[in-house]
């Protein structure tokens, strides 16, 4: 998207094609089944790998010059992904297991339509990756109780990304939210202990923001938590 995403957890309620065959991920080892970079002037830019049925992947598309934008294509040519921010930040990720031995085609383009400098990397999704990704489609789903399981496991598996902590905490919030609907009001209506449980996940989640460099991002958090803090007294 256009514009940076912090979440829902805020208290006011080009073509060049190459081709590789997958390495078969080992348990513990990530190895990059493809590796760009490249700029997209403007346009989109496309390679393909080869794959089998049960892998899990990793598609990761970064750049610093403009809103990336992913999408996964099976043999046919039909688009099984897709993904715009991932995370909270603008950059993309797909975390995805493939249907079908082949070979599939990943289309990397901009937003916008501007282009820029990028890098591209496939390689077999990690523990943690999967995690995570099944925490935010139980997320879309408005599966929160599930939700706040699969995220807890993804912190469990490594707990230096703050996403994780911020995606449970949008998930306590969002159970909260389905359950008692419109008898929460403002955040001095959420029980004392999802209060509590939001501020220990945003605290983390500022203290790793902070320590990646993305101060902004983090003293916003600290805003909400003096806020939450502040209700309760």
């Amino acid at each position: 998207m256009a514009s940076r995403q912090h979440l829902r957890v805020t208290m006011a309620a080009l073509v060049t094609g190459f081709r590789l065959s997958v390495i078969p991920f080992q348990p513990g080892q990530a190895e990059p089944l493809l590796e760009q970079q490249g700029t997209i002037a403007p346009a989109q830019a496309t390679y393909s790998f080869d794959g089998k049925a049960g892998d899990v992947v990793a598609i990761l598309l970064d750049s610093d010059d403009f809103d990336p934008v992913l999408s996964l294509l099976n043999s046919a040519q039909e688009e099984i992904a897709t993904n715009d921010d991932f995370g909270g930040s603008l950059n993309s990720r797909i975390i995805f297991e493939l249907p079908a031995d082949g070979s599939y085609t990943v289309i990397a383009r901009s937003f916008s339509g501007e282009g820029g400098n990028y890098s591209l990397l496939v390689r077999a999704a990690t523990d943690y990756e999967m995690a995570y990704a099944e925490a935010e489609a139980l997320v879309l789903a408005e599966k929160y109780e599930d939700a706040i399981s699969a995220y807890s496991e993804a912190i469990q598996l490594d707990p230096a990304q703050a996403p994780a902590y911020l995606g449970r905490a949008q998930a306590t919030l969002g159970q909260v939210y389905l359950e008692q609907g419109e008898a929460i009001e403002g955040p001095e209506d959420l029980p004392a202990e999802v209060r509590q449980a939001v501020i220990a996940d945003f605290e983390q989640a500022a203290t790793l923001l902070e320590s990646e460099g993305d101060g902004d991002w983090a003293a916003s958090l600290r805003e909400q938590v003096e806020f939450l803090r502040s209700v309760e007294n």
